[in-house]
C-alpha cells in the first residue's frame, strides 16, 4: 500500500520536503539570493578584467595583439554570462544542488573548509613575491588539500612541494617564463 489510507476512504500524502511549503519562510528563500550574488560577482569581476584590458598599451606587433587582447576577450566573457545569468534568475531558472555521493551534505555552506582554503589562496597573494613561487604554492596548495579533507599531512605536503616544483620548472625552463624564486634565488 502506497500513500493512499483506506481509513474512511481519503488520501493522504506527506511532503518529503516540507520546508518548501510557503513562499518566503525558510532557507528556500534566502537560496535565490546568493544566485543573484553570484550573477553580481561575475558581472563586477568581469568589467574589473575587461577594464584592465582596456588600459593596457596598444601592440606595435605586425599582428595588432598586445597584452590586453586576451583580458578584453575573458572580461567580455565574463560580463556576457553575468548577463546570462542575471536573465535567468529573472525567469525564475534557480539551480537545484545536486545529490553527492556518500555523506556529503550539499544543502550547508562548510565555512571552516571555505576559510582554510581562502586563507590559503590569501598566503599566496600576499607571499608569492617575498618568499617565492615554490614555497608560497607548497603552502597554498597544502592548506587547499587540507581544506578539501586529507588528513595524511607528510603525504599532502610532499605532494604540494613536488606540484610547486614541476609547475616552477615548466615554466622557468621549459616555457623560459620567469617566476618568482624568492629566497631560493641562486639556488635553483
Amino acid at each position: 500500500m502506497s500513500d493512499v489510507s483506506s481509513h474512511q476512504g481519503t488520501a493522504t500524502h506527506e511532503d518529503p520536503h516540507p520546508e518548501s511549503q510557503g513562499e518566503g519562510s525558510g532557507p528556500a528563500s534566502t537560496r535565490g539570493l546568493g544566485e543573484w550574488a553570484v550573477a553580481a560577482a561575475v558581472f563586477v569581476l568581469g568589467g574589473i578584467v575587461l577594464l584592465d584590458g582596456l588600459g593596457q598599451r596598444q601592440s606595435t606587433s605586425a599582428s595588432g595583439i598586445g597584452a590586453g587582447f586576451m583580458p578584453i576577450v575573458v572580461g567580455s566573457l565574463l560580463l556576457l554570462l553575468a548577463v546570462v545569468l542575471a536573465v535567468q534568475l529573472a525567469r525564475g531558472r534557480r539551480g537545484e544542488p545536486e545529490q553527492a555521493e556518500g555523506d556529503v551534505d550539499v544543502t550547508r555552506t562548510h565555512w571552516t573548509a571555505l576559510g582554510i582554503a581562502a586563507a590559503g589562496l590569501l598566503f599566496f597573494l600576499f607571499t608569492v613575491e617575498p618568499l617565492g613561487f615554490i614555497p608560497a604554492t607548497t603552502v597554498m596548495f597544502f592548506l587547499i588539500s587540507l581544506a578539501m579533507g586529507s588528513r595524511r599531512y607528510l603525504l599532502a605536503f610532499v605532494i604540494a612541494l613536488a606540484t610547486a616544483c614541476v609547475i616552477f620548472f615548466s615554466f622557468t625552463k621549459l616555457l623560459s617564463i620567469d617566476l618568482p624564486a624568492g629566497f631560493l634565488e641562486g639556488m635553483i
